[in-house]
């Protein structure tokens, strides 16, 4: 009974509870797609993770200390430890009663204030409220996860419906402000500001000594100087080939016309006129009579073996020679040039002329094709230069296009950031429930009922059952009690005759076997003492 009054006292005293609740929804947003600007994805970086690590990220976020703090700075360390109930407003009331100059406690020693390091009494009084404020916002919240989905639910409980309303309404606002600022970076926008200019001046500088080199060299860049000349020594063999050719075949026709130029004739007769009288013939056989008449004349007188002799026949033999020439009949021929020959004489000037020209030009491509493969070994040599410069350039120009890119987004999420823009959105605000969640009087009040009635049926089955080990109910108890005395009665009068003494032993055994009954378990030996003030029985020591 008394159990059932104190369950329904303490019922009736119990403060009453009520519950908000607010959603949050976590969306596919730009904290999970887009990567950190200060970051650099590669191929050896899984994109691929299940969003539900993030949801239970969120939530372990929400209930941490951070978000019960920033939810007391917003509501206010005296709102939140306002006393709302009677306990809290009789524990308060006792606490400055104790604090007080009254005469019932002015013997209690009075503390000027705790402080700890350089902290002033009303700081350290004020460190530990907001500490009691904190405490009392983390136990006042709950979040709830869903299973594979992303909606997050905080939930409070509390004696104040408002209060409650109010510490979950600034959980889930706190937490949009603190989930953009964890996915934030600091500093980025000056840091890539300053990268992108110290990239842009080396990507100009790179450039501008790349152009510089290349019109120092000539070339406009190494790929398209070798295709050129690749292109022209091509060309320029070819050209030596086809020189050569035609060269061999002009001066295989020049010696061919030579050979028959060598075979004709320049002239050829046209008119031949025989029997003309030859005046200078005639002449000359007289003059040669009268020179040998006088050459006879000398060799008679000369010995054969004289020089003289020698001399003058053979001077007589050659005139006779030219008489005997000039004794033929005199013919008269007109000539003229062979066609013929004037146009192997023309073809052979052609080819000649041809040939020199070939071999002219033949000469001219092997200068043009020396020169050009000198051309072609100093773009080997400058190409390595040329290549590092490229590559110099080109990777300065990637470094800064890579910062400027970094440089914008980080811009963005700056400008998000200051908007307050979450991936986490709140699509349920805190409920005002002013209907009590809490205790449940009723079905308290029913289990008290039922526990005060176990308890008095507990007590009620405790006293009827044996208090000791002998086994033996209150009956029995006094139902040995009565034959004992009436035993020690018959003892007493021995000397009355024969047949008390068999009934003594006959009650004797009786007794015995009663006792064995009734006392199972207790060692044998003397006879078990009653006491008489509690009823109970005593066993005797063993001897």
């Amino acid at each position: 009974m008394l159990v059932t009054i104190a369950v329904i006292a303490l019922l009736i005293v119990w403060p009453n509870q009520y519950r908000s609740e607010g959603l949050m929804y976590v969306r596919l947003g730009r904290g999970a797609l887009a990567v950190d600007p200060t970051t650099k994805a590669t191929q050896s970086v899984s994109m691929q993770e299940s969003r539900t690590a993030e949801v239970v990220s969120i939530g372990e976020m929400i209930g941490s200390r951070e978000i019960a703090e920033r939810a007391v700075e917003r509501i206010g360390v005296e709102k939140i430890n306002q006393p709302r109930t009677w306990i809290d407003q009789g524990l308060k009331d006792i606490e400055s009663f104790l604090q007080s100059d009254h005469q019932l406690v002015a013997w209690l020693p009075k503390s000027d204030g705790k402080t700890v390091g350089e902290m002033s009494p009303e700081q350290y009084k004020g460190q530990l409220d907001r500490e009691q404020a904190i405490k009392k916002v983390s136990k006042a919240i709950n979040v709830q996860i869903a299973k594979n989905g992303y909606t997050v639910a905080v939930a409070g409980k509390g004696d104040d419906p408002l209060l409650v309303q109010s510490i979950v309404q600034a959980v889930m606002d706190e937490y949009g402000r603190y989930h953009v600022e964890a996915h934030s970076v600091d500093g980025s926008e000056s840091f890539f500001e300053k990268r992108a200019k110290q990239s842009r001046d080396t990507a100009l500088a790179t450039r501008r000594a790349l152009q510089e080199t290349r019109n120092e060299m000539g070339w406009l860049s190494a790929a398209s100087a070798e295709e050129t000349l690749r292109e022209r020594i091509i060309d320029l063999e070819m050209k030596l080939n086809t020189a050569d050719s035609e060269l061999a075949e002009a001066i295989s026709q020049a010696e061919e016309l030579r050979r028959q130029l060598d075979g004709t004739k320049e002239w050829v007769p046209v008119e031949v006129t025989l029997g003309i009288a030859n005046a200078a013939g005639d002449q000359m056989r007289s003059q040669l009579y009268d020179v040998q008449i006088q050459h006879g004349e000398e060799l008679a007188r000369v010995s054969p073996n004289h020089p003289r002799y020698k001399l003058l026949q053979e001077k007589m033999q050659q005139s006779a020679q030219l008489a005997d020439a000039e004794r033929e009949d005199r013919e008269e021929r007109r000539e003229a040039i062979n066609p013929v020959y004037q146009e192997l004489e023309t073809q052979f000037q052609t080819v000649r002329a041809k040939a020199v020209g070939l071999e002219s030009r033949r000469d001219a491509v092997n200068e043009r094709l020396a020169a050009t493969q000198l051309d072609l070994q100093r773009l080997n040599g400058d190409a390595t230069r040329l290549a590092e410069l490229t590559w110099e350039a080109e990777l300065a120009e990637e470094t800064y296009r890579e910062h400027a890119r970094s440089l914008e987004e980080a811009r963005v999420n700056t400008a998000l950031d200051d908007l307050q823009m979450s991936d986490v959105s709140v699509i349920q605000d805190a409920t005002l429930n002013l209907k009590k969640s809490g205790p449940m009087r009723g079905l308290l009040a029913v289990v008290g009922l039922l526990l005060g009635l176990s308890l008095g049926l507990l007590q009620a089955i405790l006293r009827d059952s044996p208090v000791s080990s002998t086994g033996g109910s209150r009956g029995e108890i006094s139902r040995n009690k009565a034959a004992k005395s009436r035993r020690r009665t018959k003892s007493a009068d021995v000397a009355t005759n024969t047949d008390s003494d068999l009934d003594d032993v006959m009650h004797e055994q009786e007794d015995i076997r009663s006792n064995e009954t009734v006392t199972a378990g207790v060692p044998t030996g003397d006879t078990v003492a009653m006491n008489e003030t509690s009823g109970t029985f005593n066993a005797p020591m063993p001897r």
